[in-house]
């Protein structure tokens, strides 16, 4: 099991047969400081922590020592002999433009406080890019790391090269069920129908250009309407799940005339251990008519996604790939009622 590469007294590499104790000690250490930074709360039972370790060795053994399985990566930070971080990778393509990078979303870094001046964080995250050039084959790809408002790592990201291209922030559902289009034009929001589609492909156009306005190169380029997308979507929109409970359903706003003017996608799903079994919402990509109110179009969109998070568990909402803070539709986020929750950074790898 060779070393990927190394900082002074720090060795990275992949995660040994019985090491799982140890790296789920690490998670549950980062899982404890997320909750302290407003994150969803982690679990505190051992017995959870003890099935994680017995999982992350069963990994282990079939890795033998490889950090990359299928789609994965698992690296680990080696002091002296011993875990003092890891982190994980997962490698995909969003899109269908060929030329569209590869992305390899960076989860759940950490390094244990007496390694963190040793510069086992930026070894990790070399290491890693050196495993998504692999998978990429010589195709561009971005790494891509969600870190929250309130977690200092922000000064960390910046120092090793990433770029902030997106933001998201979080309301409480009952809060933002209350919200409604205030003066103007009245909107209403409602989820989308197969007749939707050609509206919802010109929109969609509309979101390709914001993402790279920001800098967001992990998606396709603005592209010309063809029958085909149009087609997909229209078949998206058709399916025999109930429209509210489809994943992921997309809800639309229409003027007084029927007219759609803008979209979002919205989505709930259990969290995982070692968390807390709570039900994550998650409201973005939102595509809105450039030529209408931004916030006059969001109230109704996040009121009625509040909505749907209430009636399956949710709680709370997260409205993501948002654009810059001073920006219309990221003011436009706060003035629902919803508060910062984090950023997406990104370097290419």
């Amino acid at each position: 099991m060779a070393a990927l590469t190394h900082a002074p007294g720090v060795i990275v590499r992949g995660v040994a047969l019985g090491e799982g104790a140890a790296v789920a000690a690490l998670w549950q250490e980062l899982w404890e400081a997320h909750e302290v930074w407003g994150g969803y709360p982690g679990s505190r039972d051992r017995r959870v922590y003890a099935q994680l370790a017995r999982r992350l060795d069963d990994d282990a053994f079939v890795r033998a020592g490889h950090p990359v399985l299928g789609r994965h990566v698992h690296l680990v930070a080696d002091l002296a002999g011993v875990v003092c971080g890891q982190v994980e990778g997962w490698f995909e393509q969003h899109g269908v433009d060929p030329s569209t990078p590869f992305t390899c979303d960076v989860r759940s870094l950490v390094v244990s406080e007496h390694a963190r001046k040793l510069g086992a964080g930026r070894a990790l995250l070399d290491a890693l890019a050196g495993c998504a050039r692999s998978l990429s084959a010589g195709a561009t790809c971005v790494l891509a790391a969600e870190v929250l408002e309130r977690n200092p790592a922000h000064g960390f990201y910046a120092k090793v090269g990433y770029t902030q291209v997106a933001w998201s922030a979080r309301i409480g559902a009952e809060q933002g069920a209350l919200a409604s289009a205030d003066g103007g034009r009245p909107l209403r929001a409602r989820v989308a129908v197969p007749r939707d589609a050609l509206a919802i492909a010109r929109l969609e156009m509309m979101l390709a250009a914001r993402r790279r306005t920001c800098g967001d190169a992990r998606f396709d380029r603005p592209r010309m309407l063809d029958a085909t997308a149009v087609a997909a979507i229209a078949a998206q929109l058709a399916s025999d799940a109930p429209a509210s409970l489809r994943e992921p359903a997309v809800l639309v706003v229409c003027d007084e005339a029927g007219m759609v003017r803008g979209s979002a996608s919205f989505t709930v799903h259990t969290l995982e251990p070692p968390f807390l079994p709570l039900r994550r919402a998650l409201f973005g990509r939102f595509a809105l008519d450039t030529g209408s109110s931004t916030a006059a179009m969001l109230l109704p969109l996040v009121a009625l996604a509040c909505k749907l998070a209430l009636s399956r568990g949710a709680t709370l909402v997260e409205l993501s790939d948002l654009s810059p803070p001073g920006t219309e539709l990221h003011d436009a986020a706060l003035a629902t009622g919803a508060y910062a929750w984090s950023r997406v950074v990104i370097k290419a790898a």
